[in-house]
């Protein structure tokens, strides 16, 4: 009886499992820069009938880890988002598709399986409103370090490394072109300057657009996209940051697809490639990805995916959970900052109140240890997790209550003195 159960059911499966013109696309890319490219591919295909899901990074891993989707094809620029699949190795071969060389010299360039292809490359950089800039009487920031001055204080906004896989980017960039201490120094400092952390990648763009924010950390498509709306709008690149691929793939379930691979090689095809920069992408196609215009530093994909989880969170608990008494504390730093009678204690007090608000709780020669915070984990039901994000919290807590401490008495004292 139980034989013939499992005859029946093995039986019943394999009927189930049949191809289907129902594609679904998991994406982190936005509405806008998404839809119009189905469109076309619709008017190709009239046959497919095409769904997408549209998800932030850590939404989308949760996603893709779940044992029985319908995901035929995932779209981001997280490298990421792919890993669960790639773990799995659940990625449809290519087969026919013919890559063009330049698309083979990304996949190469970035370390990618062969079942895995880069469609487009983007940059990031510093978006402001001019208008903005001049009511408040701001120069327009050039780089990562002018971030960090007292004039911006309160006036810039950027997105979660957890919530946007470019934030996330831009500062492993930042670690791995400073080092740890230096890049958590920096990121502290210009965390101290926020007005506030969106949720979403592109929420960036639309505050600084309407006028909510002064100055944004930014992918450039997203400044691209709001400079053909709003004319006031201005964008930089930073030189010596990563090229930012966007990334495709097929995935192999249950329920295939027929037009999975036929998407793919429509995002590799010229009528796609030759509109890329100029259409709802905004993306560098894979000829542009060649000579960007900015100077590129190779980022350790490796290193990113290595600590992905500790840089995440640790941003999460030190910036993010942080930000108002991070705000009091550079606020109070900027004013002693332009004082210039300090005393010789009053000095050493304002550097220990420095490196209190602009020291992470995690060490250099932790965050190297591949082995200490190999079982972290986005989940703070994690019981290893929580034990570390609540000792970092409380930590960085304590740290800026100190740093503030000290500032107020500083500032007390050289007001006494005047």
């Amino acid at each position: 009886m139980n034989r013939l159960f499992l005859i029946c059911l093995f039986f019943s499966s394999t009927c189930l499992a049949k191809s289907t013109n129902n594609l679904i696309i998991l994406t982190t890319f936005s509405e806008s820069s998404i839809e119009p490219v189905i469109q076309q591919f619709q008017k190709q295909h009239p046959d497919a009938s095409v769904k997408v899901l549209h998800r932030r990074g850590e939404a989308g891993l949760r996603l893709l880890e779940k044992p029985y989707h319908d995901i035929d094809i995932v779209i981001s620029s997280s490298r990421l988002a792919f890993l669960p699949i790639i773990k799995k190795k659940g990625f449809l071969p290519l087969g026919d598709l013919q890559l063009t060389p330049t698309a083979e010299r990304q996949a190469q360039r970035h370390d990618l399986p062969n079942n895995v292809t880069v469609f487009g490359c983007a940059g990031y950089g510093l978006m402001w409103n001019t208008h903005y800039l001049k009511k408040h009487h701001l120069d327009i920031p050039s780089t990562w370090e002018s971030l960090a001055q007292p004039q911006y204080f309160r006036h810039i906004i950027m997105s979660s490394p957890s919530r946007s896989g470019s934030s996330h980017l831009m500062v492993e960039n930042i670690l791995q072109r400073y080092g740890w201490e230096q890049g958590w120094k920096l990121l502290l400092q210009i965390g101290g300057n926020l007005a506030s952390i969106s949720a979403r990648s592109f929420g960036v763009s639309d505050a600084v657009s309407r006028g909510l924010a002064g100055i944004g950390l930014v992918i450039d498509n997203f400044a691209y996209e709001s400079q053909k709306q709003f004319p006031y709008i201005g964008f930089q690149y930073q030189d010596f940051s990563p090229q930012l691929p966007s990334y495709i793939a097929a995935i192999n379930n249950t329920n295939q697809a027929n037009h999975s691979l036929a998407f793919i090689e429509f995002m590799l095809s010229d009528k796609i490639q030759n509109n890329m920069l100029e259409g709802s992408l905004h993306k560098h196609n894979l000829k542009q990805s060649e000579d960007l215009p900015f100077t590129v530093q190779p980022i350790d994909h490796k290193l990113v995916q290595q600590r992905a989880v500790l840089v995440m969170q640790l941003f999460e608990q030190v910036i993010n959970h942080q930000l108002v008494a991070l705000n009091q504390a550079w606020q109070l730093l900027h004013k002693i900052s332009s004082i210039e009678t300090l005393s010789a204690t009053q000095r050493q007090q304002y550097a220990l109140a420095v490196k209190l608000a602009s020291t992470p709780p995690v060490t250099a020669a932790e965050a190297n240890n591949t082995a200490h915070f190999r079982n972290l984990t986005m989940s703070q039901s994690n019981v290893f997790t929580a034990k570390h994000i609540n000792n970092w919290r409380d930590t960085m807590a304590l740290q800026l209550e100190h740093s503030i401490r000290l500032s107020k008495q500083i500032l007390a004292d050289s007001k006494e003195e005047r």
